[in-house]
């Protein structure tokens, strides 16, 4: 694993809030999925609470391509539960390498 899946996976298992560098502008996550989608692509499912978004949307879920991912970043910051909305085994990824909740 590279250091952006070491720090991406470590945030989900202890459910820690991350800052991703995506589309010019910092976002605050709360990261659920980490895995690849059916086109090969590299994929973090998460919950933005805050930060820009090319959508105009400052909070929701986000699928953020890792190709186009500029920076992530740890923050001492943690959720306590997945999203209520949160549904495990995401139809979306072919392979799923982390998921909150094992």
């Amino acid at each position: 694993m590279n250091t952006d899946d070491t720090i991406i996976c470590d945030a989900i298992d202890a459910m820690r809030l991350l800052i991703v560098d995506y589309g010019g502008t910092r976002r605050l996550v709360q990261p659920h999925v980490y895995g690849d989608d059916t086109q090969g692509h590299r994929l973090l499912s998460a919950y933005q609470l805050d930060g820009g978004s090319s959508s105009g949307e400052s909070r929701g879920w986000k699928s953020f391509r890792m190709d186009r991912v500029r920076a992530v970043a740890p923050t001492d910051e943690r959720f306590h539960a997945p999203r209520p909305e949160f549904q495990r085994n995401d139809g979306a990824f072919a392979r799923i390498i982390r998921q909150v909740g094992g």
